[in-house]
């Protein structure tokens, strides 16, 4: 009973991996190619030794781990040998703590908010906020703006996993809308209008100075924030909202990956074929945009194959949080669903246009060892739980 949800699991990882070799191999040299097969050894070995381990374990591990990353998010800041300063070297290989910051998040998240009875409110958030709002802000000092906003989302989706209303975590949340309503003076005026009646209605009146108040200030704020940005962030955000304002410089890598997908048609190119590739036109294609070269060389067969496999991986691992009997272990698989889905989002939306640039690599596909070896890490723990999810 326990093996076939197991063997989809597994089963759908291990195309999705095979998927992202075969596109590696075709965008980027054997040398790149060698070393994400040493990483994919080394993730599969660590995906069986945490598949092992009781959640229990993992439960009063979760500070530990957590805080061991946070000091390697500390470190990283002092590597001057290069910049974004991301990365640990070790020998031709690098380590990227934000990738198991991820993970360590989630476990701490889960070991938390598991031990809690009741949240309702708003009080309720300020400790798992600070828990995510760490690894964010060492995040964004790297500086690495797209990782650091997957926390964000992870929160929420766990949050309400453990029993938060919704309406709750949307009033606590809606300075994040207001700040984003803020680039149009017309949509920021029609929101306020509209949340100003929504908790008017609710007669609450601490939900609505909270709400009035924060995103009244969100709003005005955002100019100081839009200023904090660095010059390559602000110019991703334009190039999404104007592609064609500079089609040579910061708009290239959205038009050219546009141009891929589009060129690929039906059934694509053909494996070794795409000319975007092949000349060169399209910047970080074995990382960041190696969806963009699947959609040429496969065309919408490859695309829809591959979000297939993806929707279903997320379809069991949403099952799996739903029939797990231990609060710990659910909130884990539902912040591993809310990671990975959320990051596949990302990406994918990026390479299609749909969401500006962020540079988040696509899990199980995109080259990266430190994104590879979290993903397997992750989806370990999850097979661990499923050997006891009727166990409370």
């Amino acid at each position: 009973m326990q093996k076939r949800p197991s063997f989809a699991i597994i089963t759908a990882i291990a195309v999705l991996t095979l998927i992202g070799l075969i596109m590696i191999y075709s965008t980027a040299t054997v040398s790149i190619l060698i070393r994400q097969i040493i990483w994919l050894a080394i993730a599969i070995g660590f995906m069986f030794v945490f598949s092992k381990i009781s959640p229990r374990i993992w439960s009063n591990l979760a500070p530990f781990f957590y805080i061991t990353i946070m000091l390697l998010l500390i470190l990283v800041l002092f590597n001057h040998d290069m910049y974004p300063r991301r990365w640990f070297r070790i020998g031709t290989m690098s380590l990227q703590p934000s990738e198991f910051a991820k993970l360590a998040s989630v476990l701490f998240l889960a070991s938390y908010l598991s031990a809690r009875k009741k949240l309702v409110r708003f009080s309720d958030i300020l400790i798992p906020l600070a828990i995510v709002t760490l690894p964010a802000f060492l995040i964004i000092m790297e500086p690495d703006l797209g990782a650091s906003q997957i926390f964000f989302f992870i929160l929420v989706v766990m949050l309400y996993w453990a029993g938060m209303p919704a309406v709750t975590i949307f009033i606590f949340f809606s300075p994040i809308i207001s700040a984003a309503a803020s680039f149009s003076i017309y949509v920021w005026v029609g929101y306020f209008a509209a949340l100003a009646v929504f908790l008017y209605f609710r007669k609450n009146l601490s939900d609505l100075v909270y709400g009035l108040v924060s995103n009244f200030l969100a709003g005005l704020s955002m100019p100081l924030a839009w200023n904090s940005l660095r010059e390559y962030q602000q110019q991703r955000i334009i190039s999404f909202f104007s592609p064609w304002v500079d089609p040579r410089g910061m708009s290239w890598q959205i038009i050219q990956s546009k141009i891929a997908i589009g060129s690929g048609r039906i059934i694509g190119k053909g494996f070794l074929s795409g000319t975007q590739k092949k000349l060169e036109f399209l910047p970080e294609r074995h990382t960041d945009f190696i969806f963009s070269c699947l959609g040429e060389e496969f065309g919408l067969i490859g695309i829809i194959l591959v979000l297939a496999v993806f929707v279903f991986l997320f379809y069991r691992l949403l099952v799996l949080a739903k029939e797990t009997k231990s609060k710990f272990a659910s909130l884990v698989i539902i912040g591993v669903f809310a990671w990975l889905g959320y990051q596949t989002f990302l990406n994918i939306g990026m390479t299609m246009g749909l969401l500006p640039i962020t540079g988040v690599p696509l899990p199980f596909v995109s080259y990266g060892g430190s994104s590879l070896l979290t993903c397997f890490m992750a989806i370990g723990i999850c097979l661990a739980i499923m050997k006891t999810k009727f166990n409370y």
